[in-house]
């Protein structure tokens, strides 16, 4: 794989969606959570704590329910899934928070191209439009920008670089959640367009903002 990009070209795709994206509950020790997602749509849910985040965001990564749980994905109850068909859907999502990091060892055009260059597609000539197209977006200077390793971009660049990595080969949904963590008034307004970005590249993908009555507090 380059270490940098080729020049960029041209333009995207879109596909057909079921019904719903999501159905999740979960009878808790101090709290029943109730969440449901039209495919397609773009849902902020506040759930009570860190704790019932946590067990959502997992449950849906890994489609696969604990104890208390129920889930259906893309209109499939998740516990009746075989092991080929739960990696599939597995397939279908993606997820975008400060713990789902960069590789260290890769500079940020590395990082971006990684899933591409490992599942063959898209081509990396589109990898490199789109890639340009976000960073100039936010503001960031494409050349100097892809060059730097991780631990040379600061928190709202490394979340940049994460989210542009999400838009090459887009999941049908997409779990975000504590992206604003770390960072300015100012950085976290402009982390606030990645809605936008994201619904204006992929209008029939489904987003959902996860919150807690914790961040609230902090």
């Amino acid at each position: 794989m380059s270490a940098t990009p080729p020049a960029p070209t041209s333009a995207p795709a879109t596909h057909g969606r079921a019904q719903m994206a999501l159905r999740y509950k979960r009878s808790g020790p101090k709290h029943e959570v109730a969440v449901a997602v039209p495919l397609g749509s773009v849902r902020h849910v506040r759930l009570p704590d860190d704790d019932s985040r946590a067990h959502l965001v997992t449950a849906v990564l890994k489609a696969r329910c604990a104890g208390g749980e129920e889930l259906e994905l893309f209109g499939e109850p998740v516990g009746e899934l075989k092991p080929a068909a739960r990696e599939r859907v597995r397939a279908r999502v993606g997820a975008l928070s400060p713990i789902v990091g960069l590789i260290t060892s890769l500079n940020a055009w590395e990082n971006i191209s990684l899933p591409a260059a490992y599942h063959g597609r898209p081509p990396m000539a589109e990898v490199a439009r789109v890639t340009h197209e976000v960073l100039e977006t936010f503001g960031a200077e494409p050349r100097s920008f892809l060059s730097r390793l991780p631990d040379q971009l600061d928190a709202l660049e490394q979340r940049i670089a994460a989210f542009t990595r999400l838009l090459i080969a887009p999941p049908e949904l997409a779990i975000i959640y504590s992206l604003d963590e770390g960072l300015s008034r100012s950085e976290a307004s402009r982390v606030a367009g990645f809605e936008k970005e994201y619904r204006q590249r992929h209008p029939q993908g489904t987003l959902l903002f996860v919150d807690t009555q914790e961040d609230d507090d902090l």
